[in-house]
């Protein structure tokens, strides 16, 4: 039985969609468009060959090719389950109009409808073409099956399939500087362009030659593209509705290298244009002479005028011709230049390339447009330049150089190159060094933004340093409150934030402003002489839990945890580390410096030193370093030597914990077993210090392999946190965490007592899972459990048990929605970065049980880029041999 009534979310809606049944249906829409399209430009590219007259699109039919002496009328279908009857109806019904149009004459030539698909027909299906009644002139072409006429694509399978074939035949091409796949997705973009009824719907053999010529002259005058091209979080689209844009960057953003790529799939005529070289009072009559020869003939651009009117001139020819600029390097141009070109050109559109300035604001408001910015590069395209460079990164280590780099292309390339020939490789190590400016060789990215900060005063620039050190972001009040720190009052923060602002140094969002990622490390070097601890200070006062302002957020959280050791506050940050929620953290192991600096320290009190110790072995016992973990517990054996009189029932019973778990690690059962009953003797029966012994005695059964033994014990333990509770695990079924967290009564807030439920189903199903038995509902209760306890990191590990459960009973659709929904959501928000890979390649795995296994390989494909540990990589290499298995069963399955 499946509890699926009451599905846990992420900790807020909105992450998903809010109807997955309709990203579904979106999605496979989208699908259907580009495999029709596809097989559009297959047919253009043998247009020729065929010795066809026109191809229409969307006219009766999805396409229809006009040939001597016949026509063809083909309906494009796409499903994730063979044809049925139903699929083909409407268009064999329809197809009887068609007939009778031809037949009286209304229409020339022999009429034939062939249904392509990328599924054969089912059973049912194939019965009835078969059959003596089935329309001789009404064809299926299907995956494997012969095409009706040998000029037409065959059927393909998968767009991957499509794609290789058109560019097969796109090779054929003769226009050598033209790659084959650019020229597929540029004539995609025509097909798309001529669906919505541009150009008559229809295509000519005779035009196809002039349009690849035109298709050369565009993309030859654009700088090319770097290959592989690795596009960013989100790709904009090079030409909207705007008429004009105004897109910024700094250098090495890759504005240009954008619109290259961008052009190659756009379906308009496109001109590039580089001011850069050129002279304020050049760029008009350059810019005429450039569109002319684009778009008129000779004698017409022989009729042009010379001055300042040309380029109205070549505007008033062009009339009734779509003419879209990109125009680069636009921040060289005043406002008022730019503002000429512009209205010179009053049909055409505008995209301006340009580096931020100090007037944009004032700039943008004379064009009349809002400047927009591309985003970096994510963190899968930056483990992709870092293994092409062979120094591999693991997640965590690729989502701290998108934060020192701003994912920005160049400055990341750059990062890669010097990680290999300055820092052996270790990608961490450069990025050590980077943060804390100990690297020795200059970095592009500096160089650049060196010239940016220079133009700054003063003000503006320990403004930037301030930004820097919070790392997280403030509103401006609190941005004033760590001004006054470092000695700056008055309306000088607010203008050097203006002054800021206009570079583009920093990003605002809602009332909340950060400094630019690839700033970052910089901006910390302009620090003023002696504010370095009072700003320290300010900043843990104004993140403190506690404090008002922009409220407690994981990441002020964690930066403000950073404050304390720096301003003899570590007493505060150790308290911490006697809860489970700190171990839960992605900041937790980038405090062990700190740990380890406070347990080495003697003159430190003995109970500091021994919850340093005992935070460092929890750490080392969850990265699964045993001779790191031992070498600690006996570090708290001297510790606790040494201070007799030091030390309580929660201290005795914590290194007890700690020798059991070594003990477990070793299978030394009878010293495990002595060091329980040692403790135990110190906890009364019944009271949370003994539960809590207990379920450590069933976690350390379980890491010795005794996993019938950790079973019972974790069985018993869940039952009697039910009843501590008030619960039975018939309230929990069907019931969602708010219902829960209802039916507990509003003024529940006992966290620990959820997380310890939840620790002990959790141990029940991990023990299950081994022994090889159901583990019955024991996974989804855990996982509502740790939701109410906002344990996210262990929820996260028990949903991906639940998505299993899922998969086990069939209901795929439940499986994904819990790992793109909930699971996916939650590591991005918590960066939970160390989990990323495994919940993605899960979900590669579910996404190829619903047949849809190109899209299975893509992901597992960008998931083998990263650095992961050998367990990790083996398990990539089984889920890849799993989807590649599902793949090969698919094609071999009979119709």
């Amino acid at each position: 039985m499946s509890d699926t009534s009451a599905r846990p979310g992420g900790p807020e809606p909105g992450d998903g969609p809010l109807d997955p049944a309709q990203l579904v249906r979106i999605t496979s829409l989208h699908r259907g468009f580009l495999y029709q399209h596809l097989y559009a430009v297959g047919c253009l590219l043998r247009l020729g060959a065929a010795g066809a007259e026109r191809l229409l699109v969307e006219r009766d039919e999805d396409i229809e090719v006009l040939l001597p002496g016949r026509r063809l009328y083909l309906q494009v279908k796409t499903r994730a389950r063979p044809l049925r009857g139903g699929d083909v109806n409407g268009a064999v019904d329809a197809f009887s109009a068609v007939r009778a149009r031809h037949a009286d004459g209304g229409r020339p030539g022999r009429p034939r409808l062939v249904v392509v698909s990328n599924q054969p027909p089912g059973p049912g299906l194939a019965a009835r073409t078969a059959a003596d009644d089935w329309p001789p002139d009404v064809l299926l072409l299907t995956p494997g099956s012969e095409p009706p006429e040998p000029w037409l694509p065959p059927a393909w399978t998968t767009l991957d399939e499509a794609v290789a074939w058109c560019a097969g035949e796109a090779a054929r091409v003769p226009f050598t500087s033209l790659s084959p796949h650019t020229l597929v997705w540029k004539l995609a973009a025509r097909v798309v362009l001529a669906c919505t009824g541009h150009g008559g719907q229809g295509f000519t053999a005779d035009e196809l030659p002039p349009l690849y010529e035109q298709f050369v002259q565009e993309l030859q005058a654009f700088p090319a593209a770097p290959t592989p091209y690795l596009p960013r979080a989100t790709e904009p689209e090079l030409l909207t509705g705007a008429r004009v844009r105004l897109v910024t960057g700094f250098s090495g953003a890759g504005k240009t290298a954008w619109a290259s790529q961008a052009a190659a799939h756009s379906p308009e005529p496109l001109t590039y244009f580089d001011v850069a070289a050129l002279p304020a009072e050049a760029v008009a009559g350059s810019l005429a002479r450039e569109l002319a020869a684009r778009h008129l003939d000779r004698a017409a651009r022989t009729a042009l005028p010379n001055g300042t009117g040309t380029l109205r001139a070549v505007h008033h020819r062009l009339a009734g011709t779509p003419v879209a600029i990109v125009l680069d390097n636009a921040h060289r141009l005043d406002a008022h230049d730019l503002r000429h070109l512009v209205e010179a050109l009053p049909t055409a559109r505008f995209v301006l390339l340009g580096q931020p300035r100090p007037d944009q604001a004032a700039f943008a408001a004379r064009l009349d447009v809002l400047p927009e910015t591309l985003d970096g590069w994510t963190a899968d395209s930056v483990a992709s330049v870092f293994a092409d460079a062979d120094c591999p990164v693991d997640r965590p280590t690729a989502e701290r150089l998108v934060g020192l780099t701003g994912g920005l292309p160049l400055y990341v390339r750059n990062a890669a190159r010097l990680t290999r020939t300055h820092h052996d490789g270790d990608a961490a190590r450069f990025c050590t060094a980077l943060s804390a400016r100990a690297h020795t060789a200059p970095t592009v990215q500096d160089l650049i933004l060196a010239e940016v900060f220079d133009a700054l005063d003063g003000t503006a620039r320990t403004t930037a340093y301030l930004l820097a050190t919070a790392e997280v972001p403030l509103t401006d009040e609190e941005v004033q409150r760590l001004a006054h720190a470092a000695g700056l009052g008055g309306p000088a923060p607010a203008r050097a934030m203006r002054s800021l602002t206009s570079y583009s140094l920093v990003q605002r969002t809602g009332t909340t402003t950060t400094l630019h990622d690839a700033v970052r490390s910089l901006a910390t070097e302009y620090a003023p002489d002696g504010v370095d601890r009072p700003v320290e200070e300010a900043l843990r006062d104004l993140l403190a839990p506690t404090a008002g302002g922009g409220g407690t957020t994981l990441p002020r959280l964690a930066r403000w945890m950073t404050t304390l050791p720096r301003t003899g506050r570590t007493e505060e940050l150790l308290r911490f580390t006697t809860h489970d929620f700190f171990f839960e953290q992605s900041f937790a192991a980038g405090l062990a410096p700190t740990l380890r600096a406070v347990a080495s320290d003697e003159r430190a009190a003995p109970m500091d030193r021994f919850d340093s110790l005992n935070a460092l072995a929890i750490l080392a016992q969850e990265a699964d370093e045993r001779d790191v973990h031992g070498r600690l517990v006996d570090d708290l054996d001297a510790l606790v030597a040494a201070h007799p009189e030091a030390w309580g029932t929660r201290e005795r019973s914590v290194l007890a914990t700690q020798r059991m778990a070594r003990y477990a690690h070793t299978g030394d059962l009878a010293s495990m077993n002595a060091a329980y009953l040692t403790a135990r003797a110190e906890n009364a029966d019944g009271s949370l210090g003994s539960r809590v012994l207990r379920f450590n005695q069933a976690r350390c059964f379980f890491l010795a392999g005794r996993h019938e033994q950790a079973d019972l014990l974790a069985l018993d333990l869940a039952e009697a946190s039910y009843a501590a509770l008030g619960l039975t695990p018939e309230d929990v079924l069907g019931a969602g965490p708010e219902e829960l967290r209802v039916l507990l009564g509003e003024e529940t807030t006992r966290l620990d007592d959820f997380k310890r439920l939840a620790d002990c189903l959790a141990l029940v199903v991990r023990c299950r899972r081994e022994l090889g038995t159901s583990h019955g509902l024991a996974a989804m209760h855990a996982l509502k459990f740790y939701h109410l306890a906002q344990a996210w990191r262990p929820m996260v590990g028990m949903g991906q048990e639940v998505a299993d459960d899922f998969v086990g009973i069939g209901d795929l659709r439940a499986s994904l929605d819990l790992l793109e929904q909930t699971l996916l959501p939650l590591v991005e928000r918590y960066r939970l970065d160390d989990l990323v890979v495994g919940v993605r390649s899960q979900r590669a795995v579910v996404i190829a049980h619903t047949g849809d296994h190109a899209t299975a390989l893509a992901e597992l494909d960008v998931l083998q880029r990263y650095d992961v540990p050998p367990g990790q990589a083996e398990e990539l290499a089984h889920q890849r041999a799993l989807v590649l298995r599902l793949a090969a069963g698919a094609r071999g399955r009979p119709s």
